[in-house]
Formats: C-alpha cells, sequence, structure tokens
C-alpha cells in the first residue's frame, strides 16, 4: 500500500512538472487509433451480423435461374419450417413516355419471412409488417417514383398489364445497410405475375425459396436440399449474405488499419524516447533510494507502478477519445447506414487501456530493467551508468509492436510486410545517420561562422545519442511524407477512375441489322458514336477436359460465377483499358485460343495453356487460354471475363452491347432511342456513378480524419527526438556561457546543430519516403509503380524547416536562463 500511494505522489509531481506529459501523450494518440478503426470494424460487423437474416427476408434461401422443385418446398413444411417463394427479374416500367429499368420482384403474402416491408399507401398511411400489394397494384420505390415524375395512385404500365400504383416503397429488408443497390425495386402481387406476360420461358430471372425457423432445423433442412438442388442453383445463409459489401468494408478497414498501424509505431517509437529519457533523468533519485534501504526488487516496483499508472490513464483517455473518432469515422464514411450500426462492444473500451500497458510493458521494460542495476555508489558519482539490459528485452519490444499490429490490421501479410519495410529503413537510415554525424563532424572544421563550426561539430561528441536522434527524426518525418504521398496518390487514383465523361447508359440486346439505325441516331443528335461489342451467353463445363464442379472451389463468389452462364465476347485487338499480365495477343485470323481475366483465372487457378470449354446452348466451344488482362472494372464500361477470337464466335447467334455518356439534360434521347428500337433493354447507371463518386469521397474525409492522429504521432517523434538530447544541450551551453558566449553566439551554434540535424534527417527520411511510398502504393493498393524524384529534396527542406521548429522550446529555455543556472542544471 505504501508503495502504491509513492507512486501516486510521484506521478502526481512528475505530472505537474511535465516529466510524463510526451509518455501520456504518445500512448494516448496509439490507443486512440487502434480504438477508432477496431471499434468501427466491430460496429460494422455487428451490424452486418443482426441484419445479414433480414437481407436474405429468411433463414435460409435457395436461389435458381429456373423454378424449384416442389418437393424442396414440401420438405420444409414437413420438418416445421415457414416457407415462402418470389421471383425477381428486370423489366422496363412506364408511364406515358417515361420509362425505366426496375428490378420487379412477385412476392406471397407471408413475405418477408424475416425484417419488414415499409410501405406509404395513396391515401398517406405508413404500413409495415408481412404485407404485399392487392391484386391489380403494385408498390414501387422513391427512386422509380422520382424519374417518372409519378405519385401513389398513378397508373403504370408493365408488360401486358396496367396497374396501379398503390404505395411508396419506403424501405425493404434486403436493402438494408447495402450501398450498392441502386436499380430501382418494384413489387407486385404474385397473382398478376403471368397477366403481365413478361416471365416467359428462357426469361432471365431469379427464383427464391425462403425458409425460417428453429436455427437447428434450418441447417438440417438446407443440408438435406444440398444435394438436391439442380444445376446452377445455390444455397445462401446469414453467413454468406452480403459478400460485396463485407469486402469493400474490409477494404476500408485495412486501409484505415494500415494507417492506425503506422500511427502506432511512430506513437511507440516517441514513448520509446519519452521512457528513455524520464528514467535516464532518475538514475540520480534512484541511486539516493538506494543508498536509503531499498532493495532492487521494491525500485524496480515503484517506477514500475509510476509507468503502469501513467500507461493505465493514457488508456483510459485513448480509449474515449477513439470512441469518439470512431463516431465521426462513422458519420463520414457512412452516414447512410449510421442508425443500423449498433454501438461498439463494451469489451473494446477495456482494451484500450490493456493495449496500453502491453505497448509499454515491451517499450519500458529494457530501460526499466537498467534501472534496477543502477549501483548506490552512483548517488556519488552522477557518471556511474548503469549497464544496457541486452538486445533480447529490444527483440521483445519488437515482438509486442509486432502483436499489435497484427491484431490491429488482421491480415498478417500486411502487417508484417509494413514492420519489415520499416526495421530495413531503420537499418539503412541509422548507418546512413552514422555516416552523416562522423561527416559533419569532418566538415565542421571547414564551415565559416562559430556558430556553423560549433552546431555542426556538437552531434560528434556523442555520436550514439545523435545516431538515436536523427533515427527517430528521420522515422517521423519519413512516415509523414510516405503517408502524404500514399494518400494523396490513392485518392487521385479514385477519383480519376471514374472521369466526368465516364459512361453512365449501357445498351444490352441490340441486333446486328440495328447497328446502322442506332448508329444514325447518335449522329443525328450530335453525340459520340458508341463502341459495340458482341455477346454470347455461354456456361464453362470443363478446364482441361475434367468437368467444373462448383462445390470443389471453397470460395463462394467462384462457385456463383461457376453456376451462372459467362457472357463472351470476340476481339481482334486487346480492349481500351485492358492491360495484358501475361501471354501475347493472337493474329486476327487464330483460332482457338481464349483471353481470361487475371483475377478469374487466380480464382479458378488457370494457367496458360489450359484449355476450357464452353456450353454454349448445347454447343460446345473449346480453346486455350493464350494470355491474362487486368481489367479496370470500375470504368463502367463494357468489360468481359473471358474473350476469344474472331473465328470462334463470329457465327453464333448472340446480341451486341454498348456502353455511352450521356449529358445532363439530354434524357430524352435516350426514351426515344428505346421507343425507336424497343428490344433494347437501357441501363442509367447515373446515379450509380453518383453514389460511388459520393463513396470515395466519404472514404476520403475518413483517410484524411485518421491522418490527422499520423500527423500528431510523428510530430510527438520530432518533439520526443529533441527532447531525449535536452540535458546534453544544457550542459554544452552551460560551458560555453561561462567560457564567455553571449547568448547571439549561443543561439548560432543550437540554430546550426539543428539545421544540420534538419537537412540530414529530411534528406534521409526523403529518400525513404520515395522508396516505401511507392512500394507501397504498388503493393497495397495497386497504384502505379513510380518514384516522386522531388522528395529527397522536398524532405530535406522539411526538416531544415520542422527540426529547428520543434527545438525551438529548448532554445528558448537556453537564452532564458542565467549561466549560474545553467552550469547546475548541467
Amino acid at each position: 500500500m505504501k508503495r502504491r500511494m509513492l507512486s501516486w505522489r510521484f506521478v502526481w509531481r512528475e505530472g505537474r512538472s511535465g516529466e510524463l506529459r510526451l509518455l501520456w501523450l504518445a500512448l494516448l494518440v496509439a490507443v486512440c487509433a487502434t480504438s477508432s478503426v477496431s471499434m468501427l470494424a466491430d460496429r460494422v460487423t455487428q451490424g452486418m451480423s443482426l441484419q445479414n437474416r433480414q437481407l436474405l427476408t429468411a433463414d435460409g434461401v435457395l436461389l435458381a435461374d429456373t423454378p424449384l422443385p416442389e418437393g424442396l418446398a414440401a420438405r420444409a413444411q414437413r420438418d416445421g419450417l415457414q416457407v415462402s417463394r418470389s421471383v425477381t427479374f428486370p423489366s422496363m416500367v412506364s408511364s406515358g413516355q417515361a420509362m425505366m429499368l426496375a428490378s420487379l420482384r412477385a412476392i406471397p403474402g407471408n413475405y418477408p419471412l424475416r425484417g419488414v416491408l415499409r410501405v406509404r399507401l395513396a391515401d398517406g398511411r405508413v404500413v409495415q409488417g408481412r404485407i404485399q400489394p392487392a391484386p391489380g397494384e403494385i408498390w414501387a420505390d422513391t427512386r422509380l417514383l422520382a424519374r417518372l415524375d409519378v405519385r401513389p395512385g398513378a397508373r403504370l404500365r408493365l408488360g401486358l398489364l396496367t396497374l396501379r400504383l398503390g404505395g411508396e416503397l419506403l424501405r425493404e429488408p434486403d436493402q438494408a445497410l447495402n450501398a450498392f443497390n441502386f436499380m430501382p425495386r418494384v413489387l407486385l402481387n404474385q397473382q398478376d405475375l403471368a397477366a403481365t406476360g413478361l416471365l416467359l420461358p428462357g426469361a432471365r430471372a431469379n427464383w427464391r425459396l425462403m425458409v425460417s425457423g428453429e436455427p437447428a432445423r434450418v441447417r438440417q433442412w438446407l443440408q438435406w436440399a444440398r444435394p438436391q438442388l439442380p444445376a446452377g442453383a445455390r444455397i445462401e445463409s446469414a453467413e454468406s449474405a452480403q459478400p460485396a459489401l463485407r469486402q469493400a468494408m474490409d477494404r476500408v478497414q485495412r486501409f484505415l488499419g494500415l494507417s492506425a498501424m503506422l500511427t502506432v509505431t511512430l506513437a511507440a517509437a516517441a514513448a520509446l524516447l519519452a521512457v528513455r529519457r524520464y528514467l535516464a533523468r532518475h538514475w540520480q533519485q534512484v541511486a539516493v533510494l538506494r543508498c536509503l534501504g531499498m532493495t532492487r526488487r521494491q525500485v524496480t516496483g515503484l517506477f514500475a507502478g509510476i509507468l503502469f499508472l501513467v500507461g493505465l490513464l493514457a488508456g483510459a483517455c485513448g480509449s474515449l477519445a477513439g470512441y469518439g473518432l470512431q463516431e465521426v469515422l462513422a458519420r463520414v464514411a457512412l452516414p447512410a447506414q449510421l442508425d443500423s450500426l449498433p454501438p461498439p462492444s463494451r469489451w473494446l473500451l477495456a482494451l484500450g487501456p490493456l493495449s496500453a500497458l502491453l505497448l509499454l510493458l515491451g517499450l519500458a521494460l529494457p530501460p526499466l530493467l537498467m534501472v534496477q542495476r543502477v549501483p548506490p555508489m552512483a548517488v556519488l558519482r552522477a557518471g556511474l551508468r548503469p549497464q544496457p539490459a541486452g538486445l533480447l528485452l529490444s527483440v521483445f519490444s519488437v515482438l509486442v509492436l509486432l502483436a499489435l499490429s497484427l491484431w490491429q490490421v488482421g491480415e498478417p501479410g500486411p502487417a508484417v510486410w509494413l514492420l519489415v519495410a520499416i526495421l530495413v529503413y531503420a537499418l539503412l537510415a541509422g548507418g546512413l545517420a552514422w555516416g552523416a554525424v562522423q561527416g559533419m563532424r569532418y566538415l565542421s572544421r571547414y564551415a565559416a561562422g562559430v556558430g556553423w563550426r560549433f552546431g555542426m561539430a556538437a552531434p560528434g561528441r556523442r555520436p550514439a545519442l545523435a545516431v538515436l536522434q536523427v533515427l527517430a527524426l528521420s522515422l517521423g518525418l519519413m512516415a509523414l511524407l510516405t503517408m502524404t504521398v500514399v494518400r494523396t496518390d490513392l485518392l487521385q487514383a479514385w477519383r480519376a477512375s471514374l472521369p466526368a465523361d465516364t459512361p453512365n447508359q449501357f445498351v444490352l440486346n441490340l441486333q446486328e441489322d440495328q447497328l446502322a439505325a442506332f448508329s444514325a441516331r447518335f449522329r443525328s443528335a450530335g453525340l459520340p458514336v458508341p463502341e459495340t461489342a458482341p455477346m454470347v451467353r455461354g456456361r464453362l463445363i470443363a478446364i482441361n477436359d475434367r468437368p467444373i464442379v462448383p462445390t470443389h472451389y471453397a470460395d463462394s463468389e467462384t462457385q456463383r460465377l461457376l453456376q451462372r452462364e459467362f457472357n463472351l465476347s470476340w476481339r481482334d485487338t486487346p480492349p481500351p483499358g485492358n492491360q495484358l499480365v501475361a501471354g501475347q495477343w493472337w493474329s486476327p485470323d487464330a483460332s482457338g485460343a481464349f483471353s481470361v481475366e487475371q483475377g478469374l483465372a487466380r480464382k479458378l487457378g488457370l494457367r496458360l495453356g489450359d484449355r476450357l470449354t464452353f456450353d454454349l446452348a448445347g454447343t460446345p466451344l473449346q480453346g486455350r487460354v493464350m494470355n491474362l488482362r487486368q481489367l479496370a472494372w470500375d470504368s463502367f464500361r463494357v468489360n468481359f471475363f473471358v474473350l476469344a477470337t474472331r473465328p470462334m464466335l463470329a457465327s453464333q447467334q448472340g446480341s451486341l452491347v454498348a456502353s455511352f455518356y450521356l449529358p445532363p439534360g439530354r434524357s430524352l434521347f435516350a426514351t426515344q432511342l428505346v421507343q425507336a428500337m424497343p428490344n433494347l433493354t437501357l441501363i442509367d447507371v447515373s446515379e450509380v456513378l453518383a453514389q460511388v463518386r459520393e463513396i470515395i469521397e466519404r472514404l476520403a474525409q475518413a483517410i484524411e480524419a485518421l491522418f490527422v492522429l499520423t500527423l500528431m504521432a510523428g510530430l510527438l517523434v520530432l518533439w520526443a527526438a529533441l527532447g531525449a538530447t535536452r540535458d546534453e544541450r544544457l550542459s554544452d551551453a552551460a560551458l560555453l556561457r561561462a567560457l564567455g558566449a553571449s547568448r547571439q553566439q549561443l543561439l548560432a551554434v543550437v540554430l546550426g546543430e539543428l539545421l544540420s540535424l534538419g537537412a540530414v534527417t529530411g534528406l534521409i527520411a526523403g529518400s525513404g519516403a520515395m522508396c516505401l511510398g511507392a512500394l507501397a502504393g504498388w503493393v497495397l493498393f495497386d497504384l502505379p509503380w513510380h518514384f516522386k524524384g522531388l522528395l529527397p529534396l522536398l524532405g530535406m527542406l522539411c526538416g531544415m524547416f520542422l527540426v529547428p521548429l520543434a527545438g525551438w522550446p529548448i532554445c528558448g529555455q537556453l537564452l532564458r536562463q542565467s549561466p549560474l543556472r545553467l552550469l547546475r542544471d548541467g
């Protein structure tokens, strides 16, 4: 109890004097960064887990491109499960001269099994629950009402039927937490489906058989149903719902996690310097305590208690700050989903102090063990220093940092890659710093003026400490420059991926004999004629003559790709925006060759020379993989997973597809185009582009918010690195003032040293940022590989500005105090 009270008294005294302020701030920034990202990821994970069943509208769903066998539903009912069915397909909805492509869903009376529908009826009432439109009525969402400029009560054309718009669809379960559902939804009564004449044999539709009930019974029924499914059917459960959204959020979390990891690394460097300086300044006090009878164990326990209290306080404050920051990140990046996200788990608030203590344990243990080796004789001999604690404890610090990084990022590869890159940089920078310190000592002989001569020679009088200082300064500055480069390049790449003239209209089902009239309409309207591409549908049935079995692939997305038909096309030249990454393109008269998208080849394990077999409506099509392509899927141009040579597909019956940019205010052209060619399906993705651009801007703002923390951590490193040599500078200043140096001369010496350190530090940091920035952008974010040659010069200028700026308080302290006080303190 006495030792705890003594620790509290030390913490209170040292806190008031500012001795522990830097350590507290460094730990707070580290915990704030890790807590904010972890809490945001936890909220998103919880939200997905809670709403996945609502996203599916059931506990388990069977999906197929054809009607499912009746025996599946009968068995589910015998097992005591609730059963519901629906059919979803795209179709045009029209009101007078206006029309729009919508996603139609025919529902029964017990839809949905999970979640609720919310509808505003024509009389203004809002109803919700398991409901369906009355026969002869449809419900449509807000986007369709706005595009067609209609209100509930209007009459809309749907195939062969004219139906009354009975209400505005406000919410549907499978739209929750789905930021990528852009096609307007229309619900109709299942009794009206046949009369519309839209669901003909061969129509592209999605049949769903939904079940709900006790989880154990649902799992048993799904296991029984799996071998009974027809070809192309698949199972979706709550665990597999919305993989696209999960993947998108994983990518966002990965970038934020890497940013937080770099912040923790910088904060750890600042904390290490702060702990080292704090304990080094108390060796004399330790010697006094040893003389007063305290044992080594008691002394170690006293200072361990002080650091424990500081870490606990910093961890608690960092957790609270992280909670506030994750709320800011959520409001910036996910404003539409904020209401549906649950609060973060309570245990994450407790994890903040624990992570602070763990980080402090790894960083403070080596110098703490050095403190217990302080001999009592040090009270009489100030130069008597304890022996170092050994290299293994420094390795332990790195392992602790690695463990925190792995927990933060959640992916071993990027975490290990970044730490290895930082360690390699530290080794190279340490060697360069040693050479620079020795070079500065040599060049100081030829420097003009007292300030530059003494300032450049000062680091050479304590080379080990100078190297540590340059290394810490360059690490902080390098991290800031790297983050600036990667962040800027990443945001520019995101924004440049969607230029102003990105295609916002897609045309399907265009026939060869309509191509001349189609092009003429564009020319007469003064619009560029879009490039068309032939398209034939086929199913991949064999690789190297081995039949395809989708269930043999572990990835659910790969299974979905193999269960549906591919859109195939042919070209004589590589498509615009496609980059060959393996193999060569074929000659115009070549045959029996395929070009495969790189990601698809990776999922299927394809290599150059593999034989693929497709089934085109009963006709086999075979060829070998001649090359692999990298596609820009976010370009909104017509892209294909698989391309073939002209002789292979030119004779096949298919259609043409195209994409084009329609300027604002020219929507009448699209309406006239569809009226002149009723068989065309025109897909307007302008809303998609608007929302994608909005998502990019939100993510950019989230990255900017977290970058502020990285900036703070970098400044803390600069502060800690200069504070680490504060006592040595005081000693030098005391000696110079005692020898008659004026304040102006003393200021010139300190500024000369800071400018020299800043130039060396900035040059090393800029060179490191040039290499690491290019490597990080290429490896982690698929950015083009390029070096920014001006970074070393920019780094040197930044170093010569920031290092003297961070060291200015020390200069002021040296100039304000009297020579006698400096001599006593020195």
